[in-house]
């Protein structure tokens, strides 16, 4: 392998998945690798980071490394787009982004989740018993899909029947890159200003009747509390998006790893208690936001490279969290492992705010399929979504065997 041959930022480096071989590679010969991007969608360079140390060293220093413009590594952007990646708080520094933050964060910490758990293994329990006596189906649409659509749902205020819709705007906004999610960006800029004119509406209908979700909240806020109609708009797109697309992956990684890892399961099945390690594997394993950008805001230097104002870094998280400095054997899927500090969600002020609330939904469904199944196997080849940003998985064909007893 040479240096000149990588290229871990092109979506189509990710079609089988992320290119482990080469994060190996730059952890071990350029930690902080300047990469020309061939891909036209994306920016023309960029320093990719793949060890944990500068990974860290960036996230937990947000004065030399901003969130604006945006936090992808878009080069182009639709009307649209622009519009609400100025008011997603994920793409801006404090304290714009701890303003808005605030404005909801009550609703996701970990003892307002811990009052779902109850909740959502029951709809994990319907979910689940509706796919079961197929035998055989989809596990992404069937399963890993739904539950994370009903939560975002109901914690919003939309109709659980506006589902089906939201799945396509998401799919459309984040699988722009992808033949079969998105049509390109123009596509993906029409799913924005239509979920964006939905979230409009949706505030509409909740100031007239309110409950007790959050939309509600905004949009009966006193009008020196309420967000200006670029940010809720902006607002609702990111909830929407990393409610729904990021722990869908998570759940679906988790079945992949599983399976492909019988012993793993075996030992799961046999110890219920291991849950909660599992799915802290499961996440860092799997990494289902492969990175993060920022934009150098000053001169600086990181891993031995000159930084420059202006320029682009993006944090490998699928890397990072392999690397053996931080994570001894990390490149092996382990429930035994106790890596709870892992980065895939993040770290510092943008740390995932919806990180609580993904663990429970990732366990609701692991608890609920070992509770009901007495085996799971994926029966054909697991389709992924063309992206470096998400590693996503589109369809996952799987057989179960119900348990009988």
């Amino acid at each position: 392998m040479r240096l000149d041959d990588i290229d871990v930022v092109s979506g189509a480096a990710y079609l089988d998945g992320p290119p482990h071989e080469q994060f190996s590679y730059l952890r071990e010969h350029a930690p902080v690798f300047h990469q020309q991007v061939p891909d036209p969608e994306l920016v023309d360079e960029v320093w990719v980071l793949t060890r944990a140390a500068e990974v860290r060293q960036v996230s937990e220093d947000p004065d030399t490394f901003s969130s604006k413009p945006n936090v992808a590594l878009r080069a182009r952007q639709t009307d649209a787009g622009l519009r609400a990646a100025a008011g997603n708080f994920i793409n801006q520094d404090d304290p714009q982004h701890r303003r808005l933050r605030s404005m909801v964060a009550k609703a996701f910490t970990p003892r307002v989740v811990a009052t779902f758990t109850e909740h959502y293994r029951a709809l994990t329990a319907d979910v689940i018993a509706k796919a079961l006596p197929q035998g055989e189906f989809d596990f992404v649409t069937e399963v890993a899909a739904e539950l994370p659509l009903l939560a975002i749902c109901e914690l919003l205020g939309a109709p659980i029947s506006d589902r089906s819709r939201i799945f396509r705007w998401t799919n459309a906004i984040l699988g722009s890159d992808d033949p079969e999610y998105g049509g390109g960006l123009e596509e993906a800029g029409r799913a924005i200003a239509e979920l964006g004119r939905y979230a409009l509406e949706l505030a509409d209908a909740k100031r007239a009747a309110p409950g007790d979700d959050i939309v509600s909240a905004l949009a009966t806020a006193p009008p020196g509390q309420r967000l200006s109609d670029p940010e809720y708009e902006g607002f609702i797109l990111l909830l929407l998006l990393a409610g729904n697309e990021t722990t869908r992956n998570n759940i679906s990684h988790g079945i992949v790893a599983l399976t492909g890892h019988p012993e793993q399961l075996t030992t799961l099945r046999a110890d219920p208690e291991r849950l909660n390690a599992t799915v802290e594997e499961i996440t860092r394993w799997a990494s289902p936001v492969n990175f993060m950008s920022r934009t150098a805001t000053r001169d600086t230097e990181l891993g031995g490279q000159r930084i420059r104002v202006g320029d682009r870094v993006a944090m490998f998280y699928s890397s990072a969290n392999r690397d053996p400095a931080m994570f001894p054997g990390g490149e092996v899927f382990d429930i035994g492992h106790r890596y709870d500090r892992h980065l895939a969600f993040g770290i510092g002020r943008h740390f995932c705010l919806g990180a609580h609330l993904a663990r429970v939904e990732t366990r609701a469904v692991l608890a609920e399929l070992m509770a009901t199944t007495d085996d799971i196997r994926v029966t054909g080849p697991v389709i992924r979504q063309q992206s470096s940003f998400l590693n996503g998985i589109k369809h996952l064909p799987v057989a179960v065997t119900p348990r009988t007893e």
